[in-house]
């Protein structure tokens, strides 16, 4: 069978909306409830809350899209994201807002995108297509920080989020006429999920939370306070130089996964790619010019990406077709569980031992990462099956 690329462009128009939305809220809160007064623990509540729902929720994603198919789930998630959007029209008091942000983490927008292209896109085309998908999420949350800082400079906060919700409304609008769906034939019982997942795709998760670890012990506090403490710069162009990181990685997974040919196995290429990021973890821990610590900063971004493209595409190999949404769930549910213990862990490092010390903590996880990666060649002869397009035998394709 052909690609079905409309079905990829209409999955990536929903996923794309989202990017936007997340992007500009994470300028567009902080800076609302700054501006009123409510402490900085408080306001990072907001994203505490979206994190440990994006621990907690991709089993319970994937067992609702096994049992209910893709397109239900995927227009619902969509519809949900929209109306949760435009409901800050009425002004919602805090408490609502926490619970918005936990309810956000909880739509398996990226989840979905996953299984489409599992299943909507030849062996060939996979991983150029997760990683454009994956690639260009992070441009569009980029562009989304600058949407942000713009509407809520003239709008306020109930007109500046409500204007985001008429982007992923109209995306579902055109998912509703145009999406294909899948729907998978077994269903897993639920006491049975957690094994029913080879181990391939639990070492493979592992390694990429401990790598997640890793990028935010330092890339979501520590870098911004960094770069205002030390550097001595502005809010606004730190916020650049957020933006500038996000796009490049973006871009470059892209353009990695499109030009970049496999001469050898992917899961030794990412073991490579591991390893390219250990020295320039170091590097940033020793006091350095502005300049050359962005160097850095935009390097850890392009081997980062490396990573990323070779994750991506082992995540679809190694999951199955009979049960792609349990496969993937599980794999989202342990590559997140790391981060939020890092990220604290880092903090408490930063104000004991000083800023060098989260970039030695990110070391640490980089080889543990690449450790755990060891054992996933070593189960690389028993690589499950991927299959392209053709699911006709464990999926039922539904117009």
């Amino acid at each position: 069978m052909k690609d079905s690329k409309s079905a990829i462009v209409v999955v990536a128009l929903g996923f794309w909306s989202v990017a936007l939305t997340l992007g500009a809220m994470r300028v567009i809160l902080p800076v609302y409830f700054a501006s009123v007064g409510l402490s900085v623990s408080k306001i990072a509540l907001l994203f505490v809350l979206l994190k440990a729902a994006e621990i907690f929720g991709p089993m319970a994603e994937g067992l609702v899209i096994n049992r209910l198919g893709y397109r239900r789930s995927f227009i619902g998630a969509l519809g949900l994201h929209s109306l949760i959007t435009c409901l800050y029209i009425f002004k919602p008091t805090l408490a609502v807002v926490n619970l918005e942000r936990f309810m956000r983490g909880l739509l398996p927008l990226p989840l979905m995108s996953s299984v489409y292209v599992k299943h909507f896109s030849l062996k060939e085309t996979q991983r150029f297509h997760i990683n454009m998908l994956k690639g260009i999420y992070d441009v569009a949350r980029g562009i989304g920080m600058f949407l942000g800082g713009v509407l809520i400079a003239v709008l306020p906060l109930d007109y500046s989020i409500t204007i985001l919700g008429f982007f992923t409304a109209g995306a579902t609008v055109v998912g509703l006429r145009y999406l294909p769906d899948l729907k998978e034939k077994i269903k897993t019982p639920i006491l049975k999920i957690w094994g029913s997942v080879d181990r391939k795709i639990k070492c493979l998760g592992l390694a990429r939370g401990l790598l997640n670890g890793a990028s935010d012990a330092w890339g979501i506090v520590i870098l911004p306070v960094y770069l205002t403490v030390v550097f001595g710069l502005s809010p606004a162009v730190v916020g650049t130089i957020m933006m500038t990181g996000l796009v490049l990685h973006g871009i470059s997974a892209t353009l990695i996964s499109k030009y970049v040919r496999d001469d050898w196995e992917p899961e030794k290429r990412l073991i490579v790619c591991g390893l390219l990021l250990l020295p320039v973890c170091l590097a940033m821990a020793v006091p350095m010019p502005l300049y050359l610590f962005l160097v850095f900063v935009f390097l850890y971004q392009l081997f980062l990406a490396a990573n990323v493209v070779y994750y991506n595409q082992l995540k679809l190999e190694f999951s199955t077709a009979e049960q792609t949404s349990i496969d993937l769930g599980a794999y989202k549910t342990i590559s997140s569980s790391i981060t939020p213990i890092t990220i604290w862990v880092s903090g408490i490092l930063a104000d004991a031992l000083g800023f060098s010390w989260p970039f030695y903590l990110s070391s640490v996880l980089v080889l543990l990462s690449v450790c755990v990666l060891v054992g996933v060649v070593k189960a690389a002869p028993q690589r499950a099956e991927v299959m392209s397009v053709g699911v006709e035998e464990p999926i039922t394709i539904q117009e």
